[in-house]
């Protein structure tokens, strides 16, 4: 059996990190919790990042060493560079933004939003390590900020690695679950916090002016709790029997459930798959998907005339069912 790779080693610890940072979040009596989350979804992006960095590079693991130059007796620097040893004596590895500049200088571009992100997260974890716990604003924003975190990891991991975390529920409980009664109003941050506020909303503002479809900086979470009669509630299924319960909806429903038309869909393809072409490969693989109401549904222009002209109109979720077929951009 053979040995497995160093960056797949290394992406199952990336993996157990996220894994990990998603746990302590969900916890709702954890002290401590924004920050140690913040700590651990970085670590986890360290080590996805790293893990890319040596795939890039046959596994090298000198492409993810820290190297420097030497002070000479004549007090000039030497040309030449060394591997930059910790006080252990072993090599000392690229942090998470040299390891996004080594990707970068590889022609891997990440998202802006991907590295404001994590921006972000590393201004959370360093104030808190001098001691600017997370209260009020600045909790509701990490739990913004970790929201968009975990959705760009999960998204940039499929797209590297073919990454499949399908099997944990990935997801971070609702501030409003854990923290009962907590309104970002009622509290008045400290100096230090309100600096820390103002760095990460220049942050989320600036993504806002020039937004990525994929990845985001922060990614704010509306919950809206209803009351529910006790009466047993119906299972609605889509048929075309007679004898099914009619539903309406209406033209606004419609349209957003079913945003895209064709041009769009192509559009949404393009920017996601290095090798999609809009052609006979492309019609064979869309066909059987145009049966599932899913994603697809068909309108009539004049909707009292059954002979009018048709328009195909497209749920966004249709684009995960090409992946199997293209390759996704870095």
């Amino acid at each position: 059996m053979g040995r497995t790779a160093r960056h797949a080693r290394i992406l199952k610890n990336a993996e157990a990190a996220f894994i990990a940072a998603i746990d302590v979040y969900n916890k709702p009596t954890f002290a401590y919790r924004e920050e140690t989350f913040s700590v651990l979804i970085l670590n986890a992006w360290e080590l996805l990042l790293k893990a890319k960095v040596l795939a890039e590079n046959n596994d090298r693991l000198s492409s993810l060493y820290v190297r420097e130059t030497k002070k000479l007796s004549s007090g000039h620097r030497s040309k030449r560079e060394y591997i930059k040893l910790n006080r252990a004596g072993n090599p000392m590895t690229v942090s998470v933004h040299e390891a996004i500049s080594r990707l970068e200088s590889s022609q891997i571009q990440l998202s802006a939003a991907i590295k404001d992100n994590l921006d972000a997260l590393t201004e959370i974890r360093d104030n808190a390590i001098h001691y600017i716990n997370a209260s009020g604003p600045l909790a509701k924003l990490v739990y913004e900020i970790g929201t968009a975190s975990v959705r760009n990891f999960l998204e940039i991991g499929k797209r590297w690695f073919k990454l499949d975390l399908a099997k944990y529920p990935l997801f971070l409980m609702p501030i409003a679950f854990v923290s009962p009664g907590l309104s970002a109003d009622t509290f008045v941050p400290s100096q230090q916090e309100e600096h820390l506020l103002k760095y990460l909303g220049t942050l989320i503002e600036s993504a806002a002016s020039n937004p990525d479809p994929h990845y985001h900086v922060a990614l704010e979470v509306k919950l809206a709790v209803q009351k529910v009669s006790a009466t047993p509630t119906t299972t609605v299924r889509l048929s075309d029997s007679a004898d099914a319960i009619p539903i309406a909806l209406s033209e606004e429903d419609i349209r957003q459930r079913y945003p895209w038309d064709y041009a769009e869909l192509v559009r949404r393809l393009k920017d996601k798959y290095t090798d999609f072409k809009s052609n006979m490969d492309f019609n064979n693989i869309r066909k059987p998907l145009m049966k599932d109401t899913r994603y697809v549904k068909t309108r009539l222009l004049d909707p009292g005339n059954p002979k009018s002209s048709r328009k195909d109109f497209y749920n966004p979720n249709i684009v995960a069912e090409f992946d199997r077929y293209y390759t996704l951009k870095p």
